[in-house]
């Protein structure tokens, strides 16, 4: 059996991968990204030493490498250029330095796109004929699936949706725009509201698990106004590219039902009536948009980035 590794590389966390083409996963592996600074070295150390070790037993099945790679990369798809939770990763040529270190053929997508791509192929999005993907981490961003094939604007993804203003009186994101939807639902957005509900600091994972497991009254309000914010975004966003299913993936989407619960209310509150009258009143050109949880779960991003590498071989259509 044919295999790939898969790099999804993320503002807090890198994962890796060695799968098939049916999305099994054989083996894996998780470093920090730490890619803050200015100096990519240290980050290349821990990626070369972490898939050293996947990539050695699996020399004769593997058929390259993908890559999930954080912000907007460039039109040669090899090296981020606007990245702004991994600034030492800006300009840096990564496809270039694991095929110099491997010798195999490597490929590289906007992490929002691998997202999409490993959901559409191996969660809840293949059949669907307009499907998005909503990836919630660190940051926060949606790309566009268009019978198989993603929607590409510039940066290697659907356009930098995760910006879009939601409230112009909050504070200024990591990009420096005030109340962006990423500046408002990615963690730091998380946190600065535990901070404030808590009264002291909280991280993003532990009220994200409180939430979802409901034992905590003001971790469960805290996400609960993410998931409104995230309705609100998603109303922004559908009426521009018309999804018929919306999945939500990344960390953020593990809080569960809290978060989608009050994501589908103001939706439904914004644009419901909207999109229930073009369904019902188009002849099937427009349909109603169906939210839901994406079922790829932590490795979304890392078997999306191996997507293109097995079309490429013939191994997935």
């Amino acid at each position: 059996m044919k295999t790939a590794l898969g790099i999804d590389i993320g503002g807090t966390a890198t994962k890796l991968a060695v799968l098939q083409p049916d999305g099994t996963i054989i083996q894996r592996d998780k470093i920090p990204t730490e890619a803050r600074g200015i100096d990519p070295a240290p980050f290349f150390t821990r990626l070369f030493a972490a898939a050293d070790g996947l990539v050695e037993p699996y020399r004769e099945s593997l058929v390259g490498i993908g890559i999930s790679a954080h912000g907007e990369v460039d039109r040669e798809r090899r090296r981020p250029i606007i990245a702004g939770n991994t600034p030492a990763l800006r300009n840096v040529d990564v496809r270039g330095a694991l095929e110099a270190r491997y010798g195999l053929p490597v490929v590289m997508n906007n992490d929002l796109t691998a997202h999409a791509l490993g959901e559409y192929y191996f969660g809840c999005g293949n059949g669907i004929e307009r499907f998005m993907c909503l990836a919630m981490g660190t940051g926060l961003g949606a790309a566009l699936i268009v019978e198989g094939k993603p929607l590409i604007i510039d940066g290697g993804n659907s356009g930098n949706t995760g910006l879009i203003i939601l409230d112009p009186a909050a504070p200024r994101d990591s990009n420096g725009i005030r109340g962006s939807a990423e500046g408002l639902i990615g963690v730091p957005g998380i946190e600065r509201l535990a901070q404030e509900r808590y009264g002291h600091p909280v991280p993003a994972h532990e009220v994200i698990a409180a939430a979802r497991e409901q034992r905590d009254s003001t971790a469960v309000a805290i996400m609960t106004q993410v998931g409104t914010w995230t309705g609100q975004t998603l109303a922004s966003l559908s009426v521009i590219f018309y999804p018929h299913r919306i999945a939500l993936t990344g960390g953020t989407a593990s809080a569960g039902a809290v978060l989608l619960d009050a994501c589908r209310a103001e939706f439904d509150r914004l644009v419901g009536d909207f999109f229930r009258d073009l369904a019902a009143n188009t002849g099937g050109n427009f349909r109603d948009v169906e939210i839901v949880l994406g079922e790829g779960g932590a490795d979304t991003g890392a078997l999306g980035a191996a997507v293109e590498l097995f079309q490429q071989f013939g191994l997935l259509t």
